[in-house]
């Protein structure tokens, strides 16, 4: 019966302690939530922060996150001929320690829940320790800038196959393929690595293939020039400048078999930005002046060289007055978005144009296979009436004896209105505007070194290979 009682004793002692101890801890526990210290037994990244304050904890922390990302962060291998890695430190790719959202989930604990639920949360992290994890974060924009710099150093242009013609014959030069490295794609891979701290982050680069745009069998076939155009400008004039710049952007250019060349798509807008500067144009029948004046006298010299090497007009409108640089009813004006002048190749084999104008003289030439134009073909034009109306002809000669006669198109233009007198006038760039032609103009061998583009006139009814006409500017 003592035994009992003893026993009884001990159990009701041994849970008053045990209560006064919980109410001491609670107690304990209470007032470090009051004062904002850490819960004890808390970790952060195994570092001892229990009974911390926030700021205390913070100075403990921010010691082992700059510790946590020393040295290489980063390390990118491109495969290949490069052996030479790139190698960057946790700041330059962005890579940091989110101290405040380590804090902010140790100060959490033993806060978040009930009274009692903080207190079994408190007691728990005491008996059993809880550690916060390391929480890193990057800088987005850091890690782009960084790695748009990779892919400065690793694209690589492609590069067309091309040819030159000596005295010995033809050369050919292969193509070479460029690459390009996709950011957002590298981005996405390393991104997870590198949050994880999975240091240094080792990833091998894959830049995407480029193709070029001409292949040494697009140049296979071209053994010689088919066709070539040449017309005249004012040289040191902003029109003169807008010509050079338009013909720069047609040199090279490949068509092969069945495909289409738009000069707009290839030219490109004539917009500032791209070096046009301001020049005469005609609009509505008057001389002004806008961007972009004089690039109709590329795509009319263009349209002469694409007609005598037997390739296909699709698309071509005429001027609004006959120009002086080529013969009424060989020009094709184009305007941005309006007007577009478009060939097709309809020859066997590829062909290259060869493009240029320096010194007042532009020049368009069609590269092809000798043998795909066996004849010489010519452009003849007929007036049949006033206002100007001409018709349009090629004629293909072979052994200087003429074989075929295709008719093209019948063109009609309007008079210009007479000039103040019989001399070109000097506009505000040193250009110049054309005089008033003849009411019904022969083909004129020799074009005149300047002109003004305007608006096409309405088609009279044409025949049945005509090609239609559209209204528009330059």
């Amino acid at each position: 019966m003592k035994a009992v009682r003893n026993l009884l004793f001990l159990t009701a002692a041994g849970l008053a302690l045990v209560l006064v101890a919980d109410m001491t801890f609670l107690g304990t526990a209470a007032s470090f939530l009051r004062d904002g210290r850490m819960a004890y037994g808390l970790t952060i990244n195994s570092k001892p922060v229990g009974g911390m304050t926030r700021e205390e904890a913070a100075r403990e922390v921010q010691r082992a996150a700059e510790s946590a990302v020393q040295g290489e962060a980063l390390v990118l291998t491109l495969p290949g001929e490069e052996s030479r890695p790139y190698s960057f430190s946790a700041s330059e790719v962005g890579l940091s320690a989110d101290v405040d959202a380590m804090l902010d989930a140790a100060y959490q604990v033993g806060r978040d829940g009930s009274t009692v639920q903080n207190f079994f949360t408190m007691l728990q992290c005491a008996l059993k320790g809880k550690n916060i994890p390391f929480v890193a974060k990057l800088d987005e924009a850091k890690l782009d800038e960084t790695l748009r710099g990779v892919k400065k150093a690793v694209d690589r242009a492609p590069k067309d196959a091309w040819m030159t013609f000596t005295a010995a014959g033809v050369e050919r030069h292969a193509e070479a393929r460029g690459r390009s490295l996709h950011v957002e794609a590298l981005i996405e891979t390393v991104r997870p690595k590198l949050l994880e701290l999975k240091l240094p982050c080792r990833t091998t680069i894959e830049p995407a293939e480029t193709e070029p745009s001409i292949h040494l069998e697009d140049l296979n076939a071209i053994d010689g020039i088919l066709s070539s155009a040449t017309t005249y400008y004012i040289d040191g004039t902003g029109r003169g400048d807008n010509i050079e710049i338009a013909a720069a952007a047609l040199d090279e250019c490949i068509v092969r078999p069945g495909e289409e060349l738009s000069f707009n798509a290839t030219v490109g807008s004539r917009v500032a930005s791209a070096g046009y500067a301001i020049a005469p144009v005609i609009v509505n029948g008057k001389v002004e002046q806008d961007i972009g004046g004089g690039v109709c006298q590329v795509s009319s010299t263009l349209y002469n060289a694409i007609l005598t090497a037997g390739l296909e007009p699709t698309a071509r409108t005429s001027h609004f007055y006959p120009s002086t640089y080529v013969d009424a009813g060989l020009d094709a004006t184009v305007a941005d978005g309006q007007i577009d002048f478009v060939f097709q190749n309809t020859l066997p084999h590829p062909v290259l144009l060869r493009s240029g104008a320096s010194g007042g003289t532009l020049t368009v030439s069609v590269y092809g296979h000798s043998a795909d134009v066996p004849g010489d073909i010519e452009m003849e034009t007929v007036v049949i009436g006033p206002p100007p109306t001409v018709e349009v002809y090629r004629v293909t000669y072979l052994g200087g004896k003429m074989v075929s006669r295709e008719y093209m198109y019948t063109d009609e233009y309007d008079v210009p209105p007479p000039p103040e007198d019989e001399h070109p006038k000097p506009t505000a760039d040193g250009s110049e505007t054309e005089p008033a032609p003849a009411p019904a103009p022969a083909p004129s061998p020799a074009p005149e070194p300047e002109a003004v583009a305007g608006p096409a006139a309405p088609q009279p009814s044409p025949a049945p290979s005509a090609i239609p006409k559209k209204a528009g500017i330059l």
